[in-house]
């Protein structure tokens, strides 16, 4: 949910100009009001804002809900820009567009697991200045920067709407820093000293080293590793930003590792982590103040990352050295705690025990949270030989499952070699580094002088055309079909998965051509002459990264991050190692460069609407009309636009009800009050009369549910059971021109064949049909990815998904086929789409209140509400037959539709008259009382009076074709012989359970509901009704209710009080009873 806290905080959109009109880029700044148009601040506090709230009251003329709500935003930033081009763009109608999606926390509690995002189109804002000649000097454009409870990581991208000037989108990572304080109006950092001269601790000559981090789920990068100095380079924007912050530590940091809510050093034996201040996380922690040690009693030589999360929880491996070497350790992080295992053994044996050797060590460690198990690379000390050994975590135990070769295999010209035992080997001595694994495509390295590549851990093939001279220094996956890997030198090579190309990258020719080419645009960081330091090479969403470090004259150095030229430099490399000739055509002369890509074009088409995959929830918003003729917004409607924003949102948060509404939208309980009066809004809008000077539009607040694919492949995929994905792939041979020289053979449609590599194949299907377009010199691909419907988990929406991924190659391209888009080449003909197995994000059970009302009260011929009606929670009538209806509803493209499954049906807790006297049942008592036991304590019957449809554990298995259930409280119930507190008969507040877990084989979603019905009308008892009977002298005076269905509610709720005012009035004391009907026993007063 969202809290009542708010930051005055605004995203700001800016155009930086790099000398001409033609030339910029976006660059995104934050700000708060108070310091609109100024430096960057850090994202990292929040507080109260009143001041939104304030200026809500004042519109009246608006279709707007005026009460208080939880606006909250935050973040500041800014830029050095161009003047000129940004009027310029704003005048010719540019106008940027931010869409910022939130990442999922790995431990999501105060929402449900979920992919959203939100468009805002930027409002222009003008910053008041000294003006001599213009009436607009400094401009810029605003967006709030919302946020949400549960994420501290953000994705911005920027874009343009396609008017003005030709600005490229450009893609941001605003996150939440909780590493920092304020401080005598300064932010500090608290894990240590901020420092600012970047020469006096970084060299040109520093290796570089690798950037480990829980794969997309971290606001605060670390990497520290830098020689002979006890400082870290930390960033909250994937080092956008970067911030050198020195600890007074003994020695030097080597491994740096972070996690969604803690940071881990290694400083040489010992291991210290902190905490960081996220309130918007689930902690249990408010955050450390000092660097604290774990592990205290082991001396750990290396720290190994795990990437992906389990059970809501992130892990570091640690290794032991010295006098603790062959053993190894695991440490969890689990909303802000740092617990660490002991020894990780297998009857009291570590590995060197289960291998028999009298002396080990584990060069590297991997942990596989899919299958909950370690691989470890173990080396024997004193030999050349290595081992890879699993370690089954849950049973704990170990397993050898595969010998490395002594020496390194003698390379084939294919660019690998098939280990079978039959191969040839150099006398060079194989020395393995490190593992990898990646769970998309279930394909596990082993890496040092070699690359060995495996899909099952014991068959390997070796990817020759990695020399292994230097060896490799460290492994990066992308885990999304891209690899690279850096050497001793700080040589950077990549590699496709699924492949077995290798290819240098840097240096190399084709990179001093591209250097060249920059160095020749004026492109900035890059020079003909000095030189600079490779700090890391790491994957973000935009691809292949460097951080790289140079020492400009006139400056203390600088950190850069930039996008790694991958494509540039591979297809340079085609156009520098392809053979060539000269041939005559037409009488003119030609250079003929030697095709080896089998296609001229390919394309994707015909993709379903992307939403229904990708599970990604969009809301679209605009700013709110103002009256202003200049179109500028001031600080008044920037505040409007920010109430309007996060209203959105906690309109989205609040969504997650029970019950669900008559429409399946969240901005519905929005407008549904003042949507009839839009008209009228509307026309004083238009003759500029609204109140406060603006206007909202609520069509301009919207959740969106019908995206266009256009024409582009989803990186990531949901499958539920027996779902498929279906789209088209089109390749075309080159035309006549193009294949001038070229034989038949070589430009044909029978060189063009489409593949499909799958990581799980039990779980997918990938269908590919050919069609052959002969006229066209073309061929037409309908692909179809398929769940095959065997997976054996059934979970929550979102939790516990298989990671997969299906990769799709045009065969013989390689890394051989590239096409030129507007901003640069690209390497085509491969495609990876990672693929979730289970039950997608975003779909729910939800209790259709209003069609049971409705169903109930047709079956029982009469409908009988509380005295007292509650529209949220209408009440059921004890004596009557309840009817429970449910939906399944999709919170990602609006359908709403009756679920027909089979269920569950449990009552779990309750209480009598209120809901805070609710208790919940024990796992005892929930099935004595959901059971027909023979023991008298049930509380509910089937109406059909079936008694063979129950599960194992004795619950009745319901459907929508038998819904009926019947109230009974038996004897031994906890809703049996409610004491009456007032005139009325006994309520009770049931808790009821709905799960089709283990019933319903139509899904994997386990659709787990809860929500609370409201009975009214509980009997007395027999024995409690005699003895008020015996005791006391009375007459009975009936007022029950009539059961005549002509009779309104309204009625039947007047003539009940009208009878009870005259029963006062008579001077009696009123003892109620039941008798069939809500019946009373009076006893007159003074007899």
């Amino acid at each position: 949910m969202w809290q009542p806290l708010a930051a005055s905080v605004f995203l700001v959109v800016l155009l930086c100009a790099e000398g001409s009109l033609s030339e910029c880029k976006w660059f995104p700044v934050l700000n708060s009001f108070d310091n609109l148009g100024g430096d960057q601040d850090i994202f990292y506090e929040q507080h109260v804002v009143h001041k939104v709230r304030e200026v809500f009251k004042e519109l009246t003329d608006s279709a707007i809900d005026p009460n208080d709500r939880d606006a909250r935003s935050q973040l500041p930033f800014s830029s050095q820009d161009a003047k000129a081009s940004i009027r310029t763009g704003h005048y010719s109608g540019m106008t940027p567009v931010v869409t910022v999606t939130f990442q999922e926390p790995v431990h999501s509690v105060r929402q449900k697991q979920e992919q959203l995002q939100i468009e805002m189109r930027a409002a222009p804002f003008r910053i008041m200045e000294d003006c001599d000649s213009e009436e607009v000097c400094k401009m810029c454009w605003y967006t709030p920067m919302p946020f949400m409870n549960g994420s501290a990581v953000m994705d911005v991208m920027i874009s343009s709407s396609n008017l003005g000037l030709p600005v490229q989108h450009k893609r941001f990572s605003i996150n939440m820093n909780g590493y920092v304080r304020s401080f005598e109006n300064k932010i500090v950092f608290r894990i240590g000293s901020q420092l600012v001269a970047l020469n006096k601790f970084l060299n040109l000559t520093d290796p570089s080293r690798p950037l480990w981090s829980t794969h997309l789920r971290v606001p605060v990068l670390i990497l520290g590793n830098i020689p002979q100095n006890k400082i870290v380079l930390i960033s909250d924007m994937d080092f956008e930003n970067c911030y050198p912050v020195e600890k007074g530590f003994s020695s030097s940091i080597v491994d740096t590792i972070a996690t969604e809510s803690t940071l881990f050093i290694r400083q040489n034996q010992l291991v210290y982590y902190f905490t960081g201040h996220y309130p918007v996380l689930h902690m249990n922690t408010s955050g450390s103040e000092f660097w604290t040690r774990v592990l205290n009693s082991v001396c750990v030589k290396r720290l190994n990352p795990v990437f992906f999360p389990k059970n809501d929880s992130e892990f570091v491996i640690a290794l032991g050295g010295g006098w603790q070497e062959g053993e190894f350790f695991l440490i969890t992080v689990k909303d802000g705690i740092v617990t660490a295992s002991g020894a990780l053994r297998s009857k009291r044996k570590n590995v060197c025990d289960f291998m028999r050797f009298s002396k080990c060590s584990i060069v590297w460690a991997a942990f596989s949270t899919v299958d909950n198990k370690f691989y470890l690379l173990v080396s024997e000390e004193g030999t050349n030989d290595h081992f890879i050994v699993a370690y089954y975590r849950e049973e704990e135990y170990f397993e050898q499952i595969y010998d490395i070769p002594q020496f390194v295999p003698k390379a084939s010209d294919k660019g690998f070699v098939m280990l079978l035992g039959m191969e040839q080997y150099t006398n060079t001595t194989l020395v393995p580094r490190g593992l990898a694994l990646n769970p998309y495509d279930d394909i596990f390295y082993i890496w040092g002088n070699v690359i060995l590549q495996s899909n099952d851990m014991k068959n390997y093939i070796y990817l020759s055309n990695f020399p292994g001279k230097p060896p490799i220094k460290y492994f990066v996956l992308s885990f999304s079909g891209a690899i690279a890997f850096v050497t001793d030198t700080d040589e950077v090579w990549v590699a496709k998965e699924s492949s077995t190309e290798v290819k240098k990258v840097y240096p190399s020719k084709a990179w001093s051509v591209y250097n060249t080419l920059q160095v020749m645009n004026g492109v900035d960081g890059y020079d003909l002459t000095r030189k600079h330091a490779i700090i890391t090479i790491f994957f973000d969403r935009d691809g292949m990264q460097e951080l790289v470090y140079r020492e400009d004259p006139g400056t203390n150095g600088r950190i850069i991050k930039r996008r790694f030229p991958l494509d540039e430099v591979l297809t340079y490399d085609q156009l520098i190692s392809t053979p060539h000739k000269e041939i005559m055509h037409n009488g003119l002369n030609y250079i003929r460069f030697t095709h080896h890509c089998p296609f001229a074009i390919i394309r994707m088409v015909q993709l379903p609407q992307p939403q229904r995959f990708t599970r990604m929830e969009h809301y679209r918003v605009r700013p709110p009309e103002i009256m202003e003729k200049t179109g500028f917004h001031d600080s008044k409607s920037l505040m409007v636009y920010q109430g309007l924003v996060y209203q959105l949102l906690q309109l989205h948060s609040a969504y997650h009800r029970s019950y669900a509404d008559p429409v399946h939208d969240p901005t519905w309980r929005w407008w549904k009050n003042k949507k009839q009066d839009a008209e009228y809004y509307y026309y004083v809008a238009s003759n500029w009369k609204s109140s406060g000077g603006i206007y909202v539009d609520m069509a301009n607040y919207a959740k969106i549910y019908n995206l266009m694919p256009n024409n582009l492949l989803p990186h990531m995929i949901y499958l539920d059971k027996k779902t498929e994905y279906t789209f088209s792939v089109y390749l075309s041979i080159r035309n006549t021109k193009q294949s001038m020289g070229e034989t038949a053979e070589e430009n044909s449609l029978h060189y063009m064949w489409l593949t499909a590599i799958l990581a799980h194949p039990e779980y997918i299907h990938v269908s590919l049909q050919r069609h052959e377009l002969i006229s066209r010199g073309s061929v037409l691909y309908l692909v179809t990815i398929a769940d095959t419907g065997i997976y054996p988990i059934q979970q929550l929406s979102g939790k516990n998904l298989l990671k997969s991924s299906a990769t799709l190659k045009v065969a013989h391209s390689g890394m051989n086929c590239y096409g030129y888009t507007a901003h640069r080449p690209e390497i085509k003909g491969t495609v990876v789409v990672g693929i979730n197995i289970g039950c997608p994000p975003g779909k729910r059970l939800a209790f259709d209140i209003t069609y049971t009302k409705n169903y109930t009260e047709e079956k029982n011929k009469r409908y009988f509400d509380c005295v007292v009606p509650d529209p949220e929670m209408p009440c059921f009538y004890f004596s009557d037959v309840f009817y429970p209806f449910f939906l399944i509803q999709d919170m990602v493209t609006g359908d709403s539709g009756r679920f027909n499954g089979s269920y569950i049906f449990t009552i779990i807790g309750g209480g009598p008259y209120s809901v805070d006297n609710i208790q919940y049942y024990t796992k005892e008592e929930v099935q004595l009382y959901n059971t027909w036991n023979g023991s008298d304590a049930a509380i509910w019957l089937r109406a059909d009076g079936e008694e063979d449809m129950v599960n194992l554990e004795g619950f009745q298995v319901l459907s929508q074709a038998n819904p009926g259930i019947l109230w009974v409280c038996q004897t031994n119930s906890p809703c049996y012989d409610i004491v009456p507190i007032s005139m009325s008969a006994p309520e009770y507040y049931f808790v009821v359970k709905v799960s089709n877990r283990g019933v319903d084989q139509t899904t994997y979603c386990d659709y787990a509901l809860e929500f609370i019905v409201h009975i009214h009308g509980l009997r007395l008892s027999t024995s409690r009704s005699l003895y008020l009977l015996k005791k006391k002298k009375v007459r009975i005076i009936d007022i029950a209710i009539p059961g005549d269905s002509r009779v309104t509610e309204k009625q039947l709720e007047k003539n009940l009080k009208i009878g009870l005012q005259r029963l006062w009035h008579k001077l009696v004391q009123m003892v109620p009873v039941v008798i069939d009907t809500l019946g009373a026993v009076p006893k007159e007063l003074g007899k």
